[in-house]
């Protein structure tokens, strides 16, 4: 029933769980479903899964359906042993739960012409205000023009649009005209701005043709000349993109800035609530829209308020960094190397009752308790993603000899089609505390340890620090072979507590530091 594809799924105890939580002293269980693998697979089934009533755990295998004389076809569920009849007609000749499951769009999708790579647009969102002059604006210009270069052999065919933004929002086409604008009161106005830019004849007919292959040259010398001017009009500059977005089958938004945004809708500028309020909405609009949204903060003296505009690659499944000039190439490498596998993704994980899931990390820096079965939103599915997960036994665990664990990953791809596929590992019950042992996966559990930390320490801080340097502890003794994992955990705490002496001294980029580092902490990306 477990296939050599399920090793996308690894766990810090190997194919071992242990009978009791004491076995490991305190030392999670953890899980991990990585995307960095994860493939396209032919063969898909059409239509919707067979699931069980009660847990939500989908049927993998032919070999669980039985026939009866009173009951008919059924299945009964390996994670809760309820008994699911099964309507004939429902059940294929063949399931490959790894290659899954589609179902076409209800509606025709737009169709944006021969060799259009739909679903892969790029719109570059430039801070142009009067912080962004000299250096800044020509490293930002040099490294955009880098990526498009990089883009435009891997992605030859997808589409991209270059908005800027300071007092006025500013959208342009390859060649440097201005085909919008938009300014003065309508900056304040949302559906002033979305009507502005849904009825743009260029974005409408032109902006769908726009593939970077073709016309990167022209890019190139149209961001040479960008010029810095003056305020910072930045939630209007996002609105005009998620419009631009929707008009070429949605994609990503990547926005750059180095300013709080004070001017128009989502001013940062005030202690009113408004302007935190509306970066959410947006941000489940984007979702919603399955665009994904990343940032590219470039530090300075003052804040950009990361911690309200990180809710824009939170909830889209986006990446956020905060960098200085040095650090400003690597970020654009790693975002257009993170090949996007599908949008509006959601996930759930079902485990049997003799298990009890403690918490689920890297969909977010927010902390949020998951239960069961429940479905967790991820928003962008890329493979630079990985989704971990602490499970504890219970008592009872020791009635099976086996233990099964499914993921099911459910997402649009670029056609629109919902694709549902499942990840699924049995786990042998085991009493020996050697066997434990020697398959203890350290790396695994401190990774896991610090994308908890990232989360804890939005609100506290000390107890995020506290997290790691208890787990360092722990694993000190149950795997003091484990060199890697330990300096990974120390070179972490070592970075909190610089974060922390900033916030002490009241330096002003104190705080948008802690949100950046924890997302790069959720990310597993090490300093």
């Amino acid at each position: 029933m477990f296939g050599d594809k399920m090793k996308l799924m690894r766990f810090s105890t190997g194919d071992k769980i242990p009978a009791s939580e004491k076995l490991l002293e305190d030392i999670p269980l953890v899980g991990e479903l990585s995307f960095s693998e994860f493939e396209e697979v032919k063969g898909e089934i059409k239509g919707k899964p067979i699931v069980c009533s009660n847990c939500g755990a989908i049927l993998t295998s032919l070999e669980s359906v039985q026939t009866d004389p009173k009951v008919g076809m059924f299945f009964k569920c390996n994670y809760c042993s309820t008994i699911n009849v099964i309507d004939p007609k429902d059940l294929p000749t063949k399931i490959d739960p790894y290659a899954g499951w589609f179902i076409p769009p209800e509606k025709p999708t737009q169709d944006f012409g021969d060799g259009v790579q739909k679903g892969n647009s790029l719109i570059a969102v430039l801070d142009v205000s009067g912080s962004m002059s000299g250096a800044k604006l020509a490293g930002v210009k040099k490294s955009l023009i880098s990526t498009l270069k990089s883009y435009s052999k891997s992605n030859a065919n997808a589409i991209f649009g270059l908005i800027t933004f300071e007092s006025q929002v500013r959208i342009y086409s390859p060649d440097g005209e201005v085909v919008e604008k938009i300014s003065g009161d309508d900056l304040y106005d949302l559906k002033a701005i979305e009507q502005q830019i849904a009825k743009n004849a260029w974005i409408k007919n032109q902006l769908p043709k726009i593939q970077i292959g073709k016309t990167m040259g022209l890019w190139e010398k149209t961001v040479r000349q960008m010029e810095s001017l003056n305020s910072t009009a930045l939630g209007p500059a996002v609105v005009a993109a998620r419009v631009m977005s929707l008009h070429v089958g949605t994609g990503r938004i990547l926005l750059l800035t180095d300013g709080m945004a004070n001017e128009g809708i989502g001013s940062l500028s005030s202690a009113s609530p408004e302007g935190k309020q509306f970066y959410r909405k947006i941000a489940e609009e984007l979702s919603k829209n399955g665009i994904i949204l990343d940032i590219v903060g470039i530090a300075g003296e003052g804040s950009l308020e990361l911690k309200t505009l990180a809710q824009l690659p939170e909830i889209t499944g986006g990446d956020l960094f905060y960098v200085d000039l040095s650090e400003l190439e690597d970020s654009f490498s790693l975002l257009a190397g993170d090949q996007l596998i599908g949008r509006r993704a959601r996930i759930k994980v079902i485990v049997p009752q003799e298990l009890e899931l403690m918490h689920v990390s890297g969909m977010g820096t927010r902390t949020k308790k998951v239960n069961p079965g429940e479905d967790i939103a991820i928003g962008g599915l890329s493979r630079s993603r990985s989704i971990s997960f602490e499970l504890k036994p219970k008592k009872d665990i020791k009635k099976r000899k086996k233990v099964p664990v499914q993921i099911q990953i459910q997402y649009q791809d670029e056609n629109d089609n919902e694709r549902i596929r499942v990840i699924e590992k049995e786990l042998e019950v085991t009493e020996l505390k050697e066997e434990l042992e020697k398959s203890l996966d350290a790396d695994l559990i401190a990774g896991y340890t610090v994308q908890r930390a990232a989360q804890v320490m939005q609100s506290d801080r000390k107890r995020g620090k506290e997290l790691m340097k208890t787990m360092q502890a722990k694993l000190k003794k149950a795997a003091p072979k484990a060199v890697a994992a330990q300096q990974y955990l120390e070179e972490e705490i070592e970075e909190l507590d610089e974060i922390m002496l900033a916030e002490k001294r009241g330096m002003t980029q104190a705080a948008d530091k802690i949100q950046a580092n924890a997302y790069r902490m959720v990310k597993k990306r090490k300093k």
